[in-house]
């Protein structure tokens, strides 16, 4: 069964790889505003304080910014069973 909950995000950064010399690559989204999503939880590689790292198609990483901090992802995850500690 798969599990999902809804955030309000943004896409701060997309993180498509590294050159030869091992520097990232990443691009600007040019998102600016927040929008209310239903994401997958298997997507979500990490939470920190404000930002999702989130796996997306083609072996890229997005990076998004979420309202309602840490704490509130903690929660919502304990009240369910998903977080380990």
């Amino acid at each position: 069964m798969s599990l999902y909950f809804t955030a309000r995000i943004r896409c701060r950064a997309i993180l498509i790889g590294y050159d030869a010399e091992g520097n990232r690559i990443s691009r600007d989204p040019g998102k600016e505003d927040f929008v209310e999503k239903v994401i997958k939880l298997d997507r979500i590689l990490s939470f920190t304080e404000d930002h999702l790292f989130v796996a997306c198609p083609h072996d890229t990483v997005e990076v998004w910014d979420y309202e309602g901090g840490l704490e509130t992802v903690k929660k919502y995850l304990t009240a369910r069973d998903l977080l380990v500690a």
